[in-house]
C-alpha cells in the first residue's frame, strides 16, 4: 500500500469511521495524536522508524499542515498549553491527557461554554479545549494536504517509492 493510499484508507477513512460512530471519542483523540506524528514523518527525509524524531515531526505537521490557530499551542515544551507535551506525549505514554487539556465533543460545547482551541477556566483550571470533531476536520485536511503534495510531486523520493505496508 502506497503512503497516499494508507493516509486515505487508514488515517482518513478508518479514523473517521471510529470518530463518527460516536462511541469511542477518547480513542479517536489518541488516533489523531498518532496520525499527526505520521504526517510529520512524511515531511522529513528520515526513515519512518527513525529514533528521537517525535517532537520535530509532530511540531512540523502542526506548523505546516494545520491552520494557524494551532500555532500558539505549538511553541515548545514547558509552555502551559503545548500540544506536543500535553496532548501527544501524555496520550501516547500513559493514555491520559494532562490537566491543562479539556477534550470534548461538539455536543458538549454548550455545557462548557467553550470552543475548539480556546483557553478557558474549567473546574478551576485554565485549560486548552480540544473539540474532537473540529480537530478531526483539521486533521483530515492535513492528510489531504500530504496526499496533494505527493500527487503533485512535491513529496517524493525513497519514502514514497515503495509500499508502506507489504
Amino acid at each position: 500500500m502506497r503512503i497516499s493510499d494508507f493516509i486515505q484508507k487508514v488515517l482518513i477513512d478508518e479514523f473517521k469511521e471510529i470518530q463518527q460512530a460516536g462511541e469511542h471519542p477518547y480513542i479517536s483523540f489518541n488516533l489523531i495524536c498518532q496520525g499527526i506524528e505520521f504526517l510529520g514523518a512524511c515531511l522529513d527525509s528520515e526513515p519512518f522508524s527513525g529514533k528521537g524524531l517525535s517532537a520535530p515531526r509532530f511540531r512540523r505537521a502542526i506548523e505546516d499542515l494545520f491552520p494557524t490557530s494551532y500555532h500558539p499551542f505549538n511553541q515548545g515544551t514547558g509552555k502551559a498549553f503545548d500540544l506536543y507535551e500535553n496532548f501527544r506525549c501524555s496520550f501516547l505514554y500513559v493514555m491520559l491527557p494532562r490537566p491543562r487539556l479539556k477534550l470534548i465533543r461538539r455536543t458538549e460545547k454548550p455545557k462548557f461554554n467553550a470552543n475548539h482551541l480556546e483557553v478557558k477556566e474549567i473546574q478551576g483550571i485554565e485549560r486548552l479545549v480540544l473539540v474532537l470533531e473540529d480537530l478531526f476536520e483539521d486533521f483530515e485536511r492535513a492528510c489531504e494536504g500530504i496526499i496533494r503534495r505527493i500527487n503533485e510531486g512535491r513529496l517524493r523520493g525513497w519514502k514514497f517509492a515503495e509500499d508502506l505496508l507489504k
